[in-house]
């Protein structure tokens, strides 16, 4: 293998894999704002994720574009240019874009700036579902060879649709071992009510058993789900048999050609690193199964063979889309999919999935966002859309391309603390691409960067000293944020105004549907916050008066007048209504962070509104802690 797949990407003038030097073609002479605005945006922000737009590629803590379209309609006035220095997948430039505003996007990963490049040019669907549809019929008989089993019915060879791969344990107490699937599994009448049990029994010695407490041995195929003699959409699921290990045992032997590149690189040590590396996964190609990796390889090599680079590009994009989901971090779960949360967990049960059935389903995501798109004014009596965007591999503490009081709007969700280590977590996109994050300037909590959260304050102020430069005067700064660290909000607080902005204004934003960590993490805080930065000219102090616990309890005693506005459900798994203590939290800091120093954790919330609550139990219908 070489690095003939070195991502070096000069697409002039819209996109860089690398500083654009382009950036200021699209900027306007004058450095005054055509439109002022004297008050912060007020209304309630809610948008939905299920947008052809929101599901073509995943990326950690994407944003709904609608709602911030909405932003960028009350601050700015067509034509205007709008920044995001934490671009991530780009939505802030098909939000500005798409209502006429030029855009500017930035991102210290080259995984993002790639994604979000791809995000924001559509192109042709029709050219482009036709060539996934010849890589498709061209990958049938390697399809074939990698992802078929048998029938146990018509006896007849079918395609796979995906395996179940089970971890053995060894019981703590007996030191026998058996096969975590065999023992753990709970399977009730419907995918909602079925479950992974976290305790069990020994099958050996019958002794009570804790899942996480116990040392895993090796990882076996239990299950097969495939469709052939059934009718209707439910497939067909079978313990592995005889055909399904010697396919595997032959796959194994054979390994992937060697004239197919596929990324070799070694984990780095990190936060979220740890796991694989702990579980022997210590390279990128031990990420996947040994099919796995050799459909990743292939389709690989097919897209990188188009010629033309844009469409080359599109097809490259699809195969990230796939992210997680086909590697061996996907875990089973009964009501069904793959979850691409910001984490390298290895599940104790994985879920291997066809990857040629996968990316024909990301594809046809994608190809109708495209077509979308082509309905879209901007695409007439062209192949792709046509928008006023350039994008740029490089540091928000640094925006050298960015004259002075060039800009009209910035909107950015930066990293939130140590929340998503970004430069890890894209490494398994990044390796793909042979281009990796430069952390030095990553602005994140981290133990393993040496990075603290005076650290993580500084490298925000400096991001933020940037977009004061480069913002006219009176023009308006939005952040969107959310974390459980009173230590982290203190950051923002202190950046923010370290960078001569004052907080004018606050809501929640409303993404409709949180993630499945949201709702089940401790200390996951499910709703982000939108903060309204006013551009001054006059330094502003820090601020200093810190909220004590009898007005957090005042606080919550008059939110408590409408306890069914803090009820929530659970779609994919059966259990009960609870309080939405997240909800309340996130309340909390809207009312209060342009005004107090906050001072208490999401942890130090809750335990405060549980002493009321359980004051109060019989007024709720629903389950408190």
């Amino acid at each position: 293998m070489d690095n003939s797949n070195k991502f070096i990407f000069d697409l002039s003038p819209e996109y860089f894999s690398f500083p654009n030097p382009n950036v200021d073609e699209i900027l306007e002479k004058t450095k005054k704002l055509k439109k002022i605005i004297k008050e912060p945006f007020r209304k309630n922000i809610s948008a939905g994720k299920n947008t052809y737009i929101y599901d073509a590629h995943t990326y950690h803590t994407k944003v709904p574009p609608e709602g911030i379209k909405e932003l960028i309609e009350y601050y700015t006035e067509p034509g205007d240019v709008v920044l995001d220095p934490f671009c991530g997948s780009g939505m802030t430039g098909f939000a500005a874009t798409s209502i006429g505003r030029k855009t500017i996007l930035i991102d210290l990963s080259p995984a993002a700036t790639f994604i979000a490049y791809n995000m924001n040019t559509p192109i042709d669907s029709i050219m482009y579902a036709e060539k996934i549809r010849q890589i498709l019929i061209e990958a049938e008989s390697l399809e074939k060879k990698l992802y078929t089993t048998q029938c146990r019915k018509c006896g007849n060879e079918t395609p796979i649709l995906y395996m179940v791969w089970s971890y053995a344990m060894l019981c703590s107490h007996c030191k026998k071992e058996f096969v975590l699937w065999d023992v753990a599994r709970d399977e009730k009448d419907t995918p909602k009510e079925s479950k992974i049990k976290s305790e069990f029994d020994c099958p050996h010695c019958k002794e009570h058993l804790i899942k996480k407490r116990l040392k895993r041995t090796k990882i076996y195929p239990v299950t097969v789900g495939y469709k052939c003699c059934t009718k209707g959409p439910k497939e067909e699921v079978y313990p592995v048999n005889d055909y399904d290990l010697a396919k595997l045992k032959e796959l194994d032997q054979q390994g992937v050609p060697q004239n197919l590149f596929y990324p070799k690189n070694k984990f780095p040590e990190g936060i979220n690193t740890r796991q694989p590396i702990n579980a022997g996964i210590t390279t990128i190609d031990k990420a996947y199964t040994q099919r796995a990796l050799w459909a990743m390889a292939y389709l690989w090599d097919k897209a990188n063979s188009i010629e033309d680079q844009k469409l080359r590009l599109k097809l490259l994009f699809t195969i990230t889309s796939l992210y997680k989901r086909v590697t061996v971090f996907s875990e089973f779960r009964f009501w069904g999919g793959s979850g691409n949360t910001a984490n390298f967990n290895v599940p104790a049960i994985m879920n291997e999935q066809n990857v040629f059935k996968v990316f024909q389903r990301k594809a046809r995501t994608i190809e109708l966002y495209f077509e979308d798109e082509s309905k879209s004014l901007f695409f007439q009596n062209m192949n792709e859309v046509n928008r006023d965007i350039r994008i740029s591999t490089q540091s928000a503490c640094h925006l050298h391309q960015i004259p002075d009081k060039s800009i009209d709007y910035v909107f950015t969700d930066p990293p939130f603390g140590g929340n998503i280590n970004y430069s890890e977590m894209n490494f398994l996109w990044e390796s793909w691409l042979q281009s990796h994050t430069d952390n030095t300037e990553e602005a994140i909590v981290n133990r393993v960067q040496n990075k603290s959260e005076t650290d993580y304050a500084e490298l925000l102020t400096s991001a933020f000293l940037e977009i004061h430069r480069v913002l006219k005067d009176g023009a308006w700064f939005t952040v969107m944020f959310h974390n459980s660290s009173a230590k982290i909000w203190k950051s923002l607080q202190l950046a923010i105004a370290k960078a001569g902005f004052e907080i004018n204004g606050s809501q929640t934003f409303d993404k409709k549907h949180g993630t499945f960590k949201q709702f089940v993490a401790e200390n996951a805080v499910g709703y982000d916050l939108v903060l309204h930065c006013r551009k001054s000219t006059i330094a502003q102090k820090p601020i200093k008066r810190i909220i004590n616990k009898n007005e957090i309890k005042a606080f919550i005693q008059s939110e408590l007048s409408n306890s069914e506005t803090y009820k929530v459900e659970y779609l994919h798994v059966n259990r009960k209504s609870e309080f939405d203590y997240r909800k309340l939290y996130s309340k909390w800091l809207m009312e209060f962070i342009d005004k107090e120093v906050i001072s208490a954790d999401f942890s130090q919330f809750k335990k405060i509104a549980d002493e009321i609550l359980k004051n109060h139990e019989k007024d709720y219908q629903f389950e408190t802690s």
